[in-house]
């Protein structure tokens, strides 16, 4: 209940997990995210260690290896959003039906397969970005579209962001 007003605040809706809402969510969240930059540490040990095998334990083949994964590593970074909408397209919640509920305890998210619930103790931050709001917490992070909120909807989860500053 809202201590101003005395109104029980809740949002109901629903959406489609589809390959855009997948591309949205990716390029939403990333900044929020720790794969947003790329390892250049492991990709210069793994280049090191392959030149120090090949030359000086004059071993190529683990060499040539270790220097592979360094150009894998590269890849995969370069690749990581087609990677990830991939991966989300071939689960068993892609195409699904997602009903969303955004009340004074929380945020529900449920479909078929998978349900989870948030409560805004929760969350340690609101990021609102140019096409949603990115939930941020201890271990993951939760991306809803601006398509999927009412405005009221939007200006609720917003004050409870001032409610964490």
């Amino acid at each position: 209940m809202d201590e101003i007003t005395g109104v029980v605040f809740v949002f109901h809706c629903e959406f489609t997990l589809d390959k855009d809402y997948f591309r949205e969510c990716f390029d939403q969240s990333l900044p929020y995210s720790n794969v947003s930059k790329p390892k250049y540490a492991l990709v210069a040990f793994l280049f090191v260690l392959g030149c120090v095998a090949i030359y000086g334990l004059d071993n190529a083949y683990l060499g040539n290896f270790l220097i592979l994964l360094a150009v894998l590593e590269c890849i995969a970074h370069y690749y990581r959003r087609p990677w990830w909408v991939a991966r989300q397209m071939v689960t068993r919640a892609s195409g699904s039906k997602i009903t969303l509920d955004i009340n004074e305890q929380g945020v529900t998210a449920t479909n078929p397969y998978k349900s989870y619930q948030i409560s805004w103790s929760e969350v340690n931050e609101i990021a609102e970005t140019e096409l949603g709001v990115v939930l941020v917490r201890a271990g993951t992070n939760q991306y809803i579209s601006k398509k999927a909120l009412s405005d009221e909807a939007l200006q609720y989860i917003l004050s409870k962001k001032n409610s964490h500053d």
